[in-house]
């Protein structure tokens, strides 16, 4: 398997449990599980795109630091704003995983709702500058 299939398997893992998983949770109000799925598809989504640039990512939860080095390194087709944002949202889901895993936190519907949509965003993000088809 080359580094882009394995790649690619990885992002398509990521749409999957957005879809299955991340949604099902959402729709029966579960803003805890919610923001842990975000979290997943994140991660997954980041270390899919790290694996499509030939990069071993570290086995860590929050990669962005790593894929935004990796990008500028490479001169990527991502802006520097949207890398800013990929960061951002990746530390703030990352910190949020085990408060949210534990119950550490009680997650409310703005939290939700916040981290669906980032999630979202990465993900698309993500397929588009690799060119990922569903």
């Amino acid at each position: 398997m080359t580094n882009r299939e394995a790649g690619e398997r990885l992002v398509r893992e990521a749409r999957r449990i957005f879809k299955r998983e991340l949604q099902a949770a959402w729709a029966e109000r579960d803003f805890n599980l919610v923001v842990r799925r975000a979290q997943e598809v994140v991660e997954l989504s980041l270390k899919g795109a790290l694996r499509i640039l030939g990069v071993d990512f570290p086995k860590v939860h929050d990669v962005a630091p790593v894929f935004v080095e990796q990008v500028r390194r490479k001169r990527g087709q991502i802006s520097e704003e949207i890398l800013i944002e990929i960061q951002r949202i990746s530390s703030w889901l990352s910190e949020a995983r085990a408060p949210a895993f534990y119950l550490e936190r009680i997650y409310g519907e703005a939290d939700a709702r916040r981290a669906l949509s980032e999630a979202e965003f990465i993900l698309n993000e993500i397929q588009k500058a690799f060119a990922i088809e569903e």
